[in-house]
Parts: C-alpha cells; sequence; structure tokens
C-alpha cells in the first residue's frame, strides 16, 4: 500500500516545479516582445531595401537606355555629318545631289547637330535654291533650341513690385511668328506686338516662320493664335486679351498644345 506521508511533499515540490515552470515561461516572454518587435523593424528595412533595389534597378535600366540613345544619335550624326563633307568636296555635284543630303539632314538630324550642319550647307552648296532652304531652316532650328533651353537667370522679383499689377505672363517667354508668305501684313502686326510689352520680365522675340516650316506636321499654322500648355491657360488668356486691345489685332485666339513648352507662349500671326 502507497505511503501516504510522502504526498504531502510531493504535491509541494510539483507546485515547486509549476511555479518555476510558469516564471521561466514569463520570463522568456518578455525577452521575446522587443525581440519580435526587432525582428519586424527588420522585416520591414528589408521590404524597404528590397524595394529600393527594384528602383535603382529600373533607373539603371533608363539610363542605359538612354545612354545607347544618345550613342546611336551621336553616330548617326557623324554619318550625316561624313556625308555632308563627301558631297561638299565633290568637284562637281548636281542641285539635286546637294537637295537630297540638305532633305537627309533636315528629316533625320538632331539639333544641335542638325542646325549646324544645314548652316553648313547653307554656305557651302553650290544650287542658290539648296542654300536659301538650308539657311532658312538652319536659323529657324537654331531658334528653337533656344526656346527649349532653360532658363538660368534667376530673376529678382522686389515683394512691392508682387501686385495685382503684374500679367499673369509676366514673367514668361513669348515668341511671335509671323508667316513669311504673307510678311507684308504679319511681319507689322509682330512687331507692334513686341512694342507693346511693356513692363515685363521676359523675353520677348520675333521669328519670321517660313513656309518650309509651317507645312511640317506640328505647325500648318493659318490664323492668328496663342498656342500654350494646359497649365498656362490664365496667362495665354491674358496676353490674347492684351494683345487684341494694344495692336487692334481681329480674330486672335488661344490654343492648347501637348507639346511641353514650360513657361513659354508662342505667337503665331498668320491669318
Amino acid at each position: 500500500m502507497p505511503d501516504q506521508s510522502q504526498t504531502p511533499w510531493t504535491d509541494q515540490i510539483t507546485r515547486v516545479v509549476s511555479l518555476a515552470s510558469l516564471m521561466m515561461g514569463g520570463l522568456a516572454a518578455w525577452y521575446a516582445i522587443p525581440l519580435d518587435r526587432d525582428l519586424k523593424r527588420l522585416e520591414i528595412s528589408a521590404q524597404h531595401m528590397a524595394a529600393e533595389t527594384v528602383r535603382l534597378d529600373n533607373a539603371l535600366k533608363v539610363s542605359g537606355a538612354e545612354l545607347q540613345r544618345l550613342t546611336s544619335a551621336r553616330d548617326f550624326s557623324m554619318t550625316l555629318y561624313q556625308e555632308v563633307k563627301a558631297v561638299l568636296a565633290k568637284s562637281s555635284i548636281t542641285p539635286r545631289e546637294e537637295e537630297a543630303v540638305r532633305v537627309l539632314v533636315d528629316s533625320l538630324g538632331e539639333d544641335p547637330f542638325r542646325w549646324r550642319l544645314l548652316a553648313a550647307l547653307a554656305v557651302a552648296a553650290n544650287d542658290a535654291g539648296v542654300r536659301e532652304k538650308a539657311e532658312v531652316t538652319a536659323t529657324f532650328f537654331k531658334d528653337e533650341e533656344q526656346v527649349q533651353m532653360k532658363e538660368q537667370t534667376a530673376m529678382n522679383v522686389s515683394t512691392a513690385a508682387v501686385t495685382t499689377h503684374v500679367k499673369p505672363y509676366h514673367s514668361m517667354r513669348v515668341d511671335l511668328f509671323y508667316c513669311t508668305n504673307r510678311e507684308a501684313t504679319t511681319k507689322s502686326l509682330a512687331l507692334r506686338a513686341l512694342a507693346s510689352r511693356g513692363d515685363v520680365a521676359g523675353v520677348w522675340r520675333i521669328r519670321a516662320l517660313p513656309e518650309e516650316i509651317n507645312g511640317r506636321p506640328g505647325y500648318g499654322v493659318r490664323t492668328n493664335v496663342i498656342r500654350y500648355n494646359g497649365d498656362e491657360a490664365l496667362a495665354a488668356m491674358a496676353l490674347m486679351k492684351d494683345l487684341s486691345v494694344a495692336i487692334g489685332v481681329e480674330g486672335l485666339r488661344v490654343a492648347e498644345i501637348a507639346s511641353p513648352t514650360p513657361n513659354y507662349l508662342s505667337v503665331f500671326f498668320c491669318g
């Protein structure tokens, strides 16, 4: 028969062991809480690092593609240069050959290489017609390149000057184009528009729009119109109203374009 005298001691030992186990479990859980937080932070950091790695990898791919595009453009420009050089070096060259080279450079070249090659043709070509076309397009694309360059000069406008009297187009660049096929009337409008600019900070220029350029896709202007980007509607409308009053031009309208030309308005007098 079992020894009943040992039962209390056994129970006490069991309770002590159970209590010790409980204390050890609680202690382990207490240590595990900050460890779990650290593991979660590490997991989040790993996710961020993975996302950053993907972003950098994509950026490298884009940079690589852009570098490849620039390299291809440079190589092609050098090929065009060699072609122009070879044609101009020939002792006998026909107007047709010169015109073919001009069209090739004009349609496939990239600025500034395009307008520089066209300028060379404008000087060295034998055919007067080729020289004239090359000079017209070289001048236009040279000016166009300057339009696309970002302004580097910061404008210092005093607080007193920033009032309701400042026009919405105050600091914008404005090109005043006149169609050369109607120069007798359109150029005078451009000159009067320039004279009416008033006290604005932006640069205004008069530019000829030859039919050689106006007949291309993206132009085709046959009216009096101000072209602007979507976020420049207020400035375009204000300029339209001011020019309509200042120079009395009729039918001047505004038209939004998709091609990005930041801080720039183009006014066409072709009507």
